[in-house]
């Protein structure tokens, strides 16, 4: 079962509009504001982008699109109860887990995935094995008459054979 977190409400963690700073005076070295929104401007783009460490030869793009892929196939198949689709995804620790919660929840759902977002938290090689991880944040319904969507969050853990085998899911872990 999913730890369900609840929307913030709109303005939850923002400042009120009379709390702003003011803007920003412009001179004549000052960036356009189109090249501050593409990130010209290191003024407004101050946060250093995120590197992750990864092996050389790993494809972090084309991997993210079939973690992506394989969430929406995974719900899919949990909704359906389709337990040897999930079974080409799943690693046998989490078809055991699976087993045992279809077990609690016999009943087919139906889900409706509205937004996908995954970032890859990391990539490691260990023994024979590749690992990785990735942070989704998804906004999706869980029942047909849920007024609005919640957000669900996970880290989903993927492993395959160092040697080029298919990925499968090792595990989730819920991100309140």
């Amino acid at each position: 079962a999913r730890s369900k977190a609840q929307p913030a409400p709109a303005g939850a963690g923002n400042a009120p509009m009379g709390g702003m700073e003011p803007p920003l005076q412009r001179n004549d070295t000052a960036a356009s504001g189109w090249d501050t929104l593409s990130g010209q401007n290191t003024a407004y783009n101050s946060q250093p982008e995120v590197v992750i460490p990864m092996p050389a030869d790993f494809d972090a793009e084309e991997f993210l699109r079939g973690a992506k892929m394989a969430y929406n196939r995974l719900q899919a198949a949990w909704d359906s109860r389709d337990l040897n689709d999930i079974a080409q995804f799943a690693s046998p620790a989490v078809m055991d887990a699976v087993r045992q919660q279809l077990a609690e929840e016999t009943e087919p759902s139906k889900t409706e995935i509205l937004l996908v977002n995954a970032q890859l938290l990391s990539v490691v090689n260990e023994d024979k094995e590749q690992r990785a991880q990735v942070y989704f944040d998804v906004l999706m319904r869980e029942r047909p008459d849920q007024p609005t969507p919640s957000n669900v969050r996970e880290i989903w853990h993927f492993v395959r054979e160092l040697d080029g085998g298919t990925w499968k899911l090792d595990g989730i872990q819920q991100v309140a």
